[in-house]
């Protein structure tokens, strides 16, 4: 049997001020990963342990959220480094303007919205514990849902 991953963007109404708090800590750590990655071609597995255990004493984030922000610098690093061997940038180093926070799928409450006929709210963990948000999702993610709903076999991206 063939597993279906899938990634979903959402917005966030009134996010709580702990969302926006995650926030610079977050793309601070995708940055410095980003650059260490293009800087070295790879993220070994002691240095990924490494710098887990310092992001953890020098930011506040939950532990999912840290390894989701390396994970994300691991991938922009590579992406970065492809594009330079490419020819198509000529920065030395690559630059983290602006990131998407991402949540695994163990950090956001999967049953209650998976149970839900309408998912409209998710709860996150972040620094002050779970909390609760309200999102508007976006019509790619409605078409995904009720394939899921409908227990349609075919999830594809068209």
């Amino acid at each position: 049997m063939e597993r279906v991953r899938r990634a979903v963007a959402v917005e966030v109404e009134n996010p709580p001020p702990e969302l926006h708090a995650v926030e610079e800590p977050y793309r601070k750590i995708v940055e410095e990963v980003a650059v260490y990655v293009a800087e070295r071609g790879r993220l070994e597995k002691e240095k990924y342990k490494e710098l887990y255990r310092r992001f953890r004493k020098q930011y506040p984030l939950p532990a999912q959220l840290t390894q989701q922000a390396i994970n994300q610098g691991v991938e922009i690093g590579k992406s970065f480094l492809e594009l330079k061997r490419d020819g198509r940038v000529h920065k030395p180093r690559p630059e983290v303007r602006q990131v998407s926070i991402r949540f695994a799928k163990n950090s956001w409450s999967y049953r209650k919205t998976a149970a839900s006929a309408a998912p409209v709210k998710i709860a996150v963990s972040l620094p002050g514990g779970r909390r609760e948000v309200w999102i508007k999702p976006h019509r790619r993610f409605w078409l995904y849902w009720w394939k899921v709903f409908a227990k349609r076999p075919s999830l594809s991206p068209r």
